[in-house]
């Protein structure tokens, strides 16, 4: 069975590489989840290799796999031809998805003719790692090999089931040239293992394992999964508020929907070292913009019990309704993890009625009993469900399917004219390969997307035996597949009707626009704050100027949105600490943030006004907080200054410099450093709480934009 992931414990001596097997292909397997492989070398060598034996048996009985594989490694390592530990060593490898490893111990079994006996399923088992290395003809081998040694094995119909799937894959066309897949770079990716892909505009929203806990002080520390976004495929941050922060719980798996007024996501527990109970969380945007605090989903969505997890909300034209879909392992289901998919209400998940005041509590609507989509379900799992609105496509993984390359594959299934969805197809080389191949979508215009997989490209953790982690990938249809909608002849499914539990918001409170708004003007931005880092850029120098540019420095700036977290609320508890982790959110959310994006717009408009013969004079003025004596800070504020400055001369490649060059633009400056702060604000070194990770002292450091001439 593929993906079994955990997270392991280890002893606290450890002095190789902690290795992290690909989480995704565990995160679709939420039961089955997260998969920490530690190399625990020996820490005594006075403890006896059946000690070591022991602890590995132990803590492979508890599916921490991870562990186990250390403690054989090091009982092995006293007595190398030790059959039972070859094999026990190649098992453990086998379930965090070192094949290659596997294969390698396997292999040394295979060759002691004398020993081959004791192990009835080694050539099952060699089977099974050839084919996840893309060695289908080999493995075809060892298939029929065990089949002819063990034809009435309760694993008979699982090896026939993997013999045809290597003849079908044998047999599958080489990766066509019209699709390109490359790695999503390292500005996306990390070592640990990163997926669940989701678009909103030009944002990426995906999830990360790379975060570590809080006050953790063990050795290696634990880690964390949490919401990330990058724009415009710029450097991925960690996403804020809605997503709760917490060192209890895994946060993933985010779905925009309803205009981005409404976000479906998972927060996740381990249950011991193997399986993960995930449950899903609803937070509303209301008409002020503000999020309403998370709220799990009532019965019968999540069930006590079992996990229900990657959500995905797309409205199908055929049926005229919009549902969720999302993966769980609860009764009614067909094995494993299934696809499930419910109705939801209208005229309760629409823009036209969120919340007036997100802090006020709100009821949910009911909930339908969620549908097993039985025709795709096997009794294997089918995970990572994503419907295309385009071409009412439904997009999954499996690993359950005879037409299979190895591990998890994407398979689609279109939507019929009567409502159903037909056979599910593989979705082909180049989408897929053997390794795991997990959470694709696509744009809303069918021609990119995204897919999560540990295929050959993806970063290791543990180089030498090849394995961890999943990274995202970027997919682009060069010629793109054809999205035309199929026709809607049958009658649409009927629509449940539902009371309403809230009241529809009265339409005027909404202040839709009477007309189409008003195109954006240069003076729009006039007043624009953009913050600063303490002390940034170039700390504790006197020079005016800088080489950096804004964006380099509110990228940094946002990096540390946590860290100023954490620092302001020290020492505080209960709602206390709640209100200033808010304070903290909401300056870098709704202030740092939306002022680097709002200079990205500006600069848009500007070179638009510039191409169409405008002349423009930006003046800007630059603040600090009052930690430093004046001197320090005149020199501060202008350095800030500069560096606004090198973001218009750098724009675009160099978009403005023929504009600068021929006055037609001109960037004023003024710096006033600390004789502009306003009073109040802490200038005490000693008290950082308040001089440096206060908003209001951060707001003090800051350029604005004060004028724009025209």
């Amino acid at each position: 069975m593929p993906g079994i992931l955990t997270f392991g414990h280890f002893p606290r001596s450890c002095f190789l590489q902690i290795m992290m097997y690909f989480l995704a292909s565990i995160w679709p397997l939420w039961r089955v989840a997260l998969l920490c492989v530690a190399l625990w070398p020996l820490s005594s060598w006075g403890q006896s290799r059946h000690s070591y034996e022991r602890a590995g048996d132990k803590a492979f009985a508890q599916k921490d796999f991870g562990a186990a594989l250390q403690y054989y490694q090091t009982a092995l390592s006293r007595k190398p031809d030790d059959g039972n530990l070859l094999w026990k060593s190649a098992e453990s490898a086998r379930h965090i998805h070192a094949d290659a490893l596997a294969e390698k111990w396997y292999r040394h079994l295979e060759a002691a003719e004398k020993r081959k006996a004791n192990y009835p399923l080694l050539a099952l088992r060699l089977g099974e790692v050839l084919r996840k290395q893309g060695k289908h003809g080999d493995a075809a081998r060892y298939f029929e090999r065990f089949l002819e040694q063990n034809p009435t094995s309760d694993l008979a119909e699982y090896a026939r089931q993997s013999l045809r799937a290597c003849e079908w894959a044998a047999q599958q066309p080489p990766a066509p040239d019209t699709v390109l897949i490359q790695n999503a770079g390292k500005h996306i990716n990390s070592p640990y293992s990163d997926f669940a892909p989701a678009l909103l505009g030009d944002t990426l929203f995906f999830s990360s394992y790379r975060f570590d806990k809080r006050g953790d002080r063990s050795t290696p520390k634990t880690k964390l999964t949490r919401v990330m976004f990058s724009v415009k495929n710029g450097r991925a941050r960690e996403a804020g508020r809605p997503f709760p922060t917490v060192d209890t719980a895994h946060v993933a798996h985010s779905v925009f929907f309803g205009e981005g007024h409404f976000l479906f996501f998972t927060l996740c527990k381990n249950r011991n070292a193997l399986d993960i109970h995930c449950n899903l969380w609803l937070s509303i945007k209301d008409i002020r913009n503000r999020w309403t605090a998370p709220i799990a989903l009532p019965a019968p969505i999540n069930l006590k019990d079992y996990t229900t997890t990657q959500p995905h909300v797309a409205y199908d034209s055929t049926a005229e309704q919009l549902f969720l879909w999302f993966a769980s392992d609860r009764p009614g289901g067909k094995g494993g993890l299934d696809i499930w998919y419910v109705p939801l209400d209208t005229n309760w998940f629409c823009p036209c009625h969120i919340p007036i005041d997100a802090r006020k509590p709100f009821p949910l609507p009911p909930f339908e009993a969620p549908r097993n989509a039985e025709n795709l379900n096997t009794p294997y799992d089918e995970v990572t469900p994503f419907f295309n609105e385009r071409d009412q496509s439904l997009y999954f993984s499996s690993s359950g399917y005879a037409e299979n390359f190895g591990g998890f594959d994407i398979f689609y299934t279109r939507r019929q004219a009567n409502g159903s969805l037909d056979t599910p197809k593989n979705a082909g080389s180049g989408l897929n390969t053997s390794y795991n191949d997990l959470y694709f979508i696509l744009a809303p215009d069918g021609q990119r997307g995204y897919l999560s997989s540990n295929r050959p490209g993806a970063q290791y953790l543990d180089e030498a035996n090849k394995f961890c982690c999943n990274d995202l990938f970027a997919v682009q249809f060069l010629h793109p597949p054809d999205t035309t909608p199929a026709p809607s002849t049958a009658e649409p499914i009927p629509i449940p009707s539902r009371p309403l539990e809230r009241p529809i918001i009265p339409i005027e409170q909404l202040s839709p626009p009477s007309a189409p708004p008003a195109p954006p003007k240069l003076t729009d931005f006039v007043g624009l704050p953009l913050y600063f880092d303490n002390d940034e850029p170039d700390r504790r120098t006197r020079r005016t100027i800088t080489r950096k540019n804004y964006a380099e420095t509110a990228v940094a700036y946002l990096e540390r949105q946590a860290e100023f977290r954490e620092r302001f609320a020290a020492g505080l508890s209960g709602p206390q600490r709640d209100s200033a982790e808010q304070q903290i959110d909401d300056f870098f959310d709704n202030e740092v943030r939306r002022g680097y994006e709002r200079l990205e717009q500006l600069a848009a408009l500007l070179l638009e006004r510039l191409q169409a013969g405008d002349t423009v004079e930006i003046v800007l003025k630059g603040y600090t907080s009052p930690r430093a004596e004046s001197g320090y800070n005149l020199a501060l504020g202008k350095r800030r200054v500069s560096s606004v400055r090198n973001y218009f001369d750098t724009y675009g490649g160099g978009a403005f410099q023929p504009f600068l060059v021929n006055g037609q633009l001109k960037v004023s400056e003024v710096s006033f450093g600390e004789i502009k702060a306003r009073l109040g604000i802490s200038d005490d070194l000693r008290d950082e709480r308040n001089s440096v990770y206060h908003p209001d002292a951060s707001r003090e450091r800051r350029v604005e934009i004060v004028e724009i001439r025209q």
